[in-house]
């Protein structure tokens, strides 16, 4: 490390020395590391990014389990309306039958409402199901029609 030392006359005949090597050395050579502040926003940046991504990370889970809830249910109510297709006596005008089914390792309650239709030799029926124990909530509706006995 080398030091220039320049000697300059003034009025007077006084002489100041003026060092240059701190001056000579912060234009030839790169600062080393980052500044206390740099390290902060670049901190604060990187805790917003995993914030959001971990929030998107959440709700794409939630999603995925209500969606997965709704496709079940959505496969009972085609099963109800399946197996009162194949037995019409149970689809009499105005009965309303409930049953428990098991899907995926959920339990699901199937409600099926019979109704007249103005033909005689078919009714209609709707099916809407709930998760079992839940809070009602209807995951999914068909609605279809059988033969009347």
């Amino acid at each position: 490390m080398a030091t220039c030392v320049s000697r300059l006359s003034h009025d007077g005949g006084s002489e100041i020395a003026a060092t240059a090597t701190h001056t000579a050395l912060s234009r030839t050579r790169a600062p080393r590391g980052f500044s206390l502040i740099e390290v902060l926003v670049a901190s604060a940046i990187l805790a917003t990014g995993l914030i959001a991504a971990s929030r998107a990370a959440l709700v794409a889970t939630v999603d995925q389990g209500v969606l997965r809830d709704r496709t079940l249910a959505r496969w009972v109510a085609h099963n109800t309306l399946a197996e009162i297709r194949l037995q019409p006596q149970q689809a009499t005008s105005g009965a309303v039958l409930t049953q428990q089914a098991r899907q995926g390792g959920v339990d699901f309650t199937s409600i099926a409402k019979v109704t007249a239709t103005p033909s005689p030799l078919f009714s209609r029926v709707e099916v809407s199901v709930t998760r079992t124990g839940g809070d009602g909530y209807v995951l999914a509706n068909a609605v279809g029609f059988s033969s009347r006995p």
